[in-house]
């Protein structure tokens, strides 16, 4: 992808937050811009004057899918579209023919609880092995991964940066391990898509979910699905509905008789109808990261991320991971993972949390840990203010 990173002071008009505070949530819910909120205007002036738009909104689906396949460097029929990361989770969960003994491999300590909680119901119901990687000091280990994939491990999932500590993923050697064994490699990547560049055959992943209310800047209640059109062929969804299926050119009305063919690719998994709103909020909101350049982004970020991590450092306080590193993407969290949610930790985080929410800082506090996570519009100068503001908290 291009790029041609725009100049902040121009950048920043688009996110009118920032003129106010210091927007470090992205983690827990990215900003949108003046443009992608005006791209919603018309469909809801259609909406409140009774005019139906769907025709050109199913033409936009259609764009849509195709500049997020384009965005991660995948093909538009490896694209379903989904309300966020959890269901499509749960649609490439439930479309396994799992056997007993199969497994599933994950870092428990380390996965979103909508990472966790689908493979608890699926080993309950299919007599199926949960194969815990313990973290180790906070990162996702890609050699114990290695380690517990053998013949009957049927999906490998793991996040591509943890939503805390926030470190990035080493992905290649799970992925080269999954395809020697024949297992699916599923990544979460609510924490990295939009804000590190991502393109799904270097990463070597099987399937991808994403929400896009986060680093893609989009609405709740909209998200994707990537799965690779060799594996999407062979699944079978657990529910259909008619966007599942291929009716060739009968209109959606159309009965429904004894047999239906299965849309080829990942867009079989798609139930029932679009969120619209979201739909044209994040065509918007991609459109702007494209034009900008996921490549410069990432650039840009990661360098104020380490900028943060070393001043924070600097002041002896306990930055997870350390000194920034090949780990450090657009996160940095404070406190020790091991000490997490203990009433030590938790008193000298929160004190900090509220010390920096009154001056305007916004962050979040996940599993006992300051969590700072940064997109696009995040300035040098932020990152300065912040750690004065904690020299200050410490003083």
């Amino acid at each position: 992808m291009t790029s041609h990173f725009l100049p902040l002071d121009l950048l920043r008009q688009e996110f009118p937050a920032t003129g106010s505070a210091i927007y470090m949530d992205v983690a827990n819910q990215g900003l949108i811009s003046r443009t992608t909120r005006m791209s919603m205007e018309q469909h809801l002036d259609n909406r409140l004057n009774g005019l139906n738009d769907e025709e050109r909104m199913m033409q936009l689906v259609e764009r849509t899918r195709s500049r997020f396949a384009k965005f991660i460097a995948a093909d538009k029929d490896e694209v379903a579209i989904t309300k966020n990361a959890s269901e499509g989770i749960n649609i490439i969960g439930n479309a396994i023919d799992w056997s007993p003994g199969d497994n599933v491999v994950l870092c428990r300590q380390l996965e979103h609880a909508n990472n966790i909680l689908p493979w608890l119901q699926i080993r309950d119901k299919h007599r199926i092995e949960l194969r815990i990687v313990e973290a180790d000091a906070g990162a996702i280990p890609y050699d114990a991964f290695v380690k517990a994939i053998d013949s009957r491990t049927r999906i490998v999932t793991v996040s591509t940066a943890t939503m805390v500590p926030g470190f990035k993923t080493e992905m290649e050697p799970i992925a080269e391990t999954c395809k020697r064994a024949g297992a699916f490699l599923l990544a979460d990547a609510s924490q990295s898509v939009g804000i590190l560049d991502t393109d799904v055959t270097r990463l070597g992943v099987d399937g991808l979910v994403a929400s896009s209310y986060k680093g893609l800047m989009g609405l709740y209640g909209l998200g994707f699905l990537y799965c690779r059109r060799e594996w999407a062929d062979r699944l079978r969804p657990a529910y259909l509905a008619r966007f599942s299926v291929d009716l060739g050119d009968a209109p959606e009305s159309a009965p429904i008789f004894d047999s239906v063919k299965l849309r080829a690719g990942a867009p079989r998994f798609e139930i029932g109808h679009y969120n619209f709103a979201g739909v044209i909020a994040v065509y918007a909101s991609i459109g702007q990261l494209m034009e900008i350049g996921t490549l410069a982004i990432e650039q840009s970020v990661t360098s104020v991320a380490r900028r943060l991590a070393s001043g924070l450092l600097d002041l002896g306080l306990p930055v997870c991971g350390g000194a920034p590193g090949n780990h450090t993407g657009s996160i940095v969290a404070l406190g020790d993972p091991e000490l997490a949610g203990s009433h030590e930790s938790d008193n000298r985080i929160h004190s900090l949390h509220e010390h920096l929410s009154e001056n305007q800082v916004i962050v979040s506090v996940r599993r006992g840990m300051l969590r700072f996570s940064l997109h696009l519009y995040n300035t040098t100068d932020e990152v300065d203010r912040v750690v004065a503001l904690a020299k200050n908290w410490l003083a």
